[in-house]
């Protein structure tokens, strides 16, 4: 697709739609509107609902929110990640990241996990961390895992005496 002067105009200031709200959100960053749709679709992209719970359904959007809210230097690595999908939505598919299907939306996060850009692969490894972090620290997403419970013994082997006691 040939990108045309017009076409560039076009996404340059969807871009800075985006990227408007974000630079001057302080700490309501992320919460609403459209940074949030791509926030939640891009976790959702990550951790999708399988067999075992999505990371939406286990609200791990909320508690990135929360974390880039606690940890200000953040919110330029979230800001350069999230204003980058929204353009690259918006100029390959002439939409919004949100409105994209999982395979579109898939494409783009891969087309983000094997970017050069210092801040974009940040954002990428940053975000997968914190998506990751907060998933797998839920009880609810051990299923996946297969564990039935907490993934750390429950007492000595036999249940009953230490190791070495047996004689």
């Amino acid at each position: 697709m040939k990108l045309s002067r017009r076409r560039f105009l076009q996404i340059t200031a969807a871009g800075a739609v985006v990227a408007g709200p974000l630079g001057c959100a302080g700490p309501r960053l992320l919460e609403s509107g459209a940074q949030a749709g791509v926030l939640d679709s891009y976790i959702d992209t990550l951790l999708p609902a399988d067999s075992a719970p999505g990371a939406l359904e286990l609200g791990v959007a909320v508690q990135v929110r929360a974390l880039v809210r606690y940890k200000r230097a953040l919110v330029p690595v979230y800001n350069s990640g999230i204003v980058w999908l929204a353009a690259q939505a918006q100029l390959q598919h002439g939409k919004g990241y949100a409105e994209l299907a999982l395979a579109e939306r898939d494409t783009l996060v891969l087309q983000l996990s094997e970017q050069s850009d210092e801040s974009l692969a940040r954002f990428f490894h940053k975000s997968l961390h914190h998506a990751r972090m907060f998933y797998y620290t839920n009880p609810r997403a051990w299923s996946a895992l297969g564990l039935a419970g907490t993934p750390q013994p429950a007492g000595f082997m036999d249940y009953a005496q230490a190791p070495g006691a047996h004689g």
